[in-house]
């Protein structure tokens, strides 16, 4: 009898890590679709309800007013309409197991939060008024953590049994792959060959490899945008982009901001 691709281990080796993306707070007006590769918690402070916005998902249109607070889970595809009264606050995060791999895989929707009293809309406020970097980022993690737990779903979509022999190999990726890394590179580390391997990477991670690699790469662009000392243009050149501009277009593609404006 042939061995399953993917063996099942006993032992979890899970490194739970929250991730902060960014901090965005704006009054813009737009429309857009977005399919983001991180979660997105959003406090609503302002609108003109003779010129209202709203967001829809699955076909389903809903206002965002004053006072809304809301939880949209990764990769969920939207639709959002700012007028340009709005005045909203996000806080964009990850929260991985593994590199690349989100604990609330497979959970996709917008989630409006029942925040009775406002006490975690006044969390949230308080995130973009401290000055400090290290408290902020503390309190960001305290906060998105506290919003996501009543969405936390009751059977993990991943099988951890199944990914922790595999969680060195996603490591080692992560920590050195670049924009010519192929999914051909991640199977050899994994040490599995053949033509099934996307099928049943797709059925342990709940992603396709190719997403997987956009992922890890994209976490690994923001760590090194964050250091001051490298510009855009040498964060390129280190990742093996052709040019800065198609680094600066896959930045944009997958969080709908450059790399300039993620910097600043």
């Amino acid at each position: 009898m042939s061995q399953p691709l993917f063996q099942n281990y006993r032992q979890i080796i899970a490194r739970p890590t929250f991730k902060l993306v960014h901090l965005l707070e704006e009054t813009a007006k737009y429309d857009k679709r977005w399919n983001l590769p991180f979660h997105l918690l959003s406090l609503f402070l302002a609108d003109d309800e003779r010129d209202p916005s709203w967001i829809e998902v699955e076909g389903k249109r809903s206002a965002l007013s004053a006072g809304v607070l809301a939880f949209t889970a990764a990769r969920t595809p939207m639709r959002i309409r700012y007028a340009a009264a709005n005045h909203h606050m996000g806080i964009h995060f990850r929260y991985e197991l593994f590199p690349g791999v989100d604990a609330l895989s497979g959970l996709r929707g917008r989630f409006v939060i029942d925040d009775p009293g406002g006490t975690l809309a006044e969390k949230v406020k308080s995130v973009f008024a401290d000055t400090d970097p290290v408290r902020r980022y503390a309190a960001a993690e305290s906060v998105a953590l506290e919003a996501i737990r009543s969405f936390w779903p009751e059977r993990p979509a991943l099988d951890l049994l199944r990914l922790a022999p595999y969680a060195d190999a996603l490591r080692t990726v992560a920590d050195t792959l670049d924009a010519r890394t192929g999914v051909r590179d991640l199977a050899e580390r994994m040490g599995v060959r053949g033509t099934q391997f996307a099928r049943a990477f797709s059925a342990l991670l709940g992603m396709t490899p190719h997403e997987w690699l956009e992922q890890a790469l994209l976490d690994r662009a923001l760590a090194m945008l964050a250091d001051p000392g490298r510009t855009v243009k040498d964060v390129a050149y280190e990742l093996e982009f052709s040019t800065e501009f198609n680094f600066s277009r896959f930045v944009k593609r997958l969080t709908g901001l450059p790399p300039s404006r993620l910097r600043s």
